[in-house]
Order: structure tokens, then C-alpha cells, then sequence
């Protein structure tokens, strides 16, 4: 098996199987011109909940040897859940970073920065009408990442004597923002932000098995087959 450069291109899903991409390369040593490239698919069953996994094989075929692959590990996805009580949606985010910060700064994350673009002394939340000694002001952010931007604008609310937040999510960047607080003594504005754990690399653990002869093996069996069927027509005529 060393002649073979092996790569996990990736999996799809039909049903409740699993498939693998697993692709198979053949390189020239001296050249390094591609000799030989194919990809096998072995599949499994994944249960997350009950912590296994049940494989099945895929083969290639040649005249006198065959090439087996399975996969024996994988990564166990974990269902999605709607937030619901019991569990809340920050569930899904890294322990929150909170941040006093004011106009024009700027609060970095993993993959860019955030600017605090201004305050909106006009924010309305759907459903929520504020009386006349209620507040809702909106903190204007932008996300920059990757050359990119997005506009987020998380909601403070002071309604009826009670303090209320409601957050804004960046999910092409796994953000998540509240405006929570705000400190007029010392001109200072409260945001916490949230960000998903950084995306696992897929992998798997597989085992290719080189089967040399295997064809040999079959037809000497159907052989013995034949054999057998034939010595007992013989029998019954005798």
C-alpha cells in the first residue's frame, strides 16, 4: 500500500448512510506523472446518541489483488437543537468577552475586527411599544473579516424601570452581539460578544487492506462448487 497517496475528500449523506470520499493516487517516482487515480466510497451508519458507528466497505477490483477500505472512526455529529427550554441558544458559542467601549473603537475576534460605528437613539424592536419614559438605542456595528463587512445593531432597552437586551447575530462569521449596558458616568457602552468554537477539520481513521490473490481464492472456490455439484449428479446416476 505505500505506492498509494490516500486523501479524505470529504462525505455526503443519503438516507441514514454516510458516505466517504476517499481518493487513491498512483504517482510516477521518477516522473511524478499521475499513473493511477480513483476514489472509493465506504460508508457507515452514525449514532451520535449512542456513541458508535456501524461501517461497511468499499472495494477495488483488479485482476489478481483487490484494494478494501473502511472507515473505523469518525466524527460523531451532535444533533441541532432549536433553543427551547432547558437550553438556550448561547449554548452554541464560546463563553462570552465583554467589552466597555465607546465610538470608534474597535474589538478584535478571531477571524477580523468589529468597529463601533454610532449609536441609533431610534431603535424600535418588533411587537414593543416603548411609553414615553421607556429608551431602546441601537449600538451600530460593523464586522470586518476576510475583506468583507457586515452590519450588526444589538438593542438596549430601558422599558417600565427594567433593563432589556436583544442580541444581533453575524452568522456568516459565528457571531453573536448584546448591547447590555451603559455607563453614563464614565461615557462607556457595555457589548457582549460571542463567537462559535472554530470548525473541526474533518478527518476520519480508516484501514486499506491490499487482498493480493483474491481472485484466485474466488475461483478456486466456485470451482470446488462446481465440483461438488457435478460429484453428486454423478452419484445419483450411478
Amino acid at each position: 500500500m505505500d505506492r498509494y497517496t490516500v486523501t479524505y475528500l470529504g462525505d455526503s449523506v443519503e438516507g441514514v448512510n454516510t458516505y466517504y470520499r476517499i481518493n487513491y493516487k498512483v504517482l510516477d517516482e521518477k516522473s511524478g506523472e499521475e499513473k493511477e487515480n480513483f476514489t472509493l466510497y465506504p460508508n457507515a451508519q452514525v449514532n451520535a446518541k449512542m456513541r458508535q458507528i456501524i461501517a461497511s466497505p468499499d472495494t477495488k477490483h483488479y485482476l489478481f489483488h483487490d484494494i478494501y477500505t473502511h472507515v473505523s472512526s469518525v466524527p460523531l455529529k451532535e444533533e441541532d437543537h432549536e433553543p427551547h427550554e432547558g437550553h438556550s441558544d448561547d449554548e452554541s458559542y464560546e463563553k462570552p468577552i465583554t467589552y466597555e467601549i465607546n465610538i470608534g473603537d474597535t474589538v478584535r475576534f478571531r477571524e477580523g475586527y468589529v468597529l463601533v460605528k454610532g449609536i441609533n437613539r431610534e431603535a424600535k424592536v418588533q411587537n414593543i411599544p416603548l411609553g414615553e419614559n421607556d429608551i431602546a438605542i441601537g449600538l451600530q456595528l460593523e464586522v470586518n473579516s476576510e475583506g468583507k463587512t457586515y452590519p450588526a445593531e444589538p438593542i438596549y432597552m430601558l422599558k417600565d424601570g427594567s433593563k432589556f437586551d436583544f442580541g444581533k447575530k453575524v452568522d456568516e462569521k459565528g457571531l453573536k452581539f448584546r448591547f447590555t449596558n451603559v455607563f453614563p458616568d464614565k461615557n462607556k457602552l457595555e457589548l457582549m460578544v460571542y463567537q462559535k468554537p472554530k470548525a473541526e477539520k474533518p478527518w476520519v481513521v480508516m484501514k486499506a487492506i491490499e487482498f493480493p490473490y483474491i481472485n484466485l481464492f474466488w475461483g478456486g472456490t466456485i470451482i470446488m462448487v462446481i465440483g461438488f455439484i457435478l460429484s453428486i449428479f454423478v452419484g445419483i446416476k450411478n
